[in-house]
Parts: C-alpha cells; structure tokens; sequence
C-alpha cells in the first residue's frame, strides 16, 4: 500500500506516545510514500533515505476526508 501526500501534513517521530512539545512531529511533504506496519494505532510511512515517520490512524482518516492524502492500494 502507498499514500499520496497532496499537501504537506504532519506525521509523528515515534510510534509511541510523545510530549506535549511539538518536537515530536515532523513535516511530511507532498509525494507518495510506502506504508509499513501499523504500530500502537499508527501507520508506518517509510521515507526513502530518511527516518521513518507514523500517521495516526485517526489523523489518516481526517486528512483523507479532507483531501490532503490519498491511500493507493495495490492489487
């Protein structure tokens, strides 16, 4: 499965819980991205030649109905 990022939204550093502070996310840029695994209610997107980041489930779903993000899913 891929996504298809159409404007920039934010994703998590770490599939856990992080503080409060805003230093737990990251910018995640338009393009498309293969998904790993789903981890603690959040979605793997690797990244080639960088850290991978995590979509919340929940946030997924919100930036799909808003048209920020498309999943592709492969047959």
């Amino acid at each position: 499965m891929q996504i298809k990022v159409i404007r920039g939204v934010l994703a998590r550093k770490s599939p856990t819980e992080a503080t409060a502070s805003g230093a737990g996310f990251t910018p995640l840029v338009a393009g498309t991205y293969e998904v790993g695994s789903e981890i603690n209610s959040r979605l793997e997107v690797l990244r080639e030649g960088k850290p991978t980041v995590y979509l919340p489930l929940e946030k997924l779903a919100e930036y799909q109905e808003s048209g920020e993000i498309e999943v592709i899913r492969q047959v």
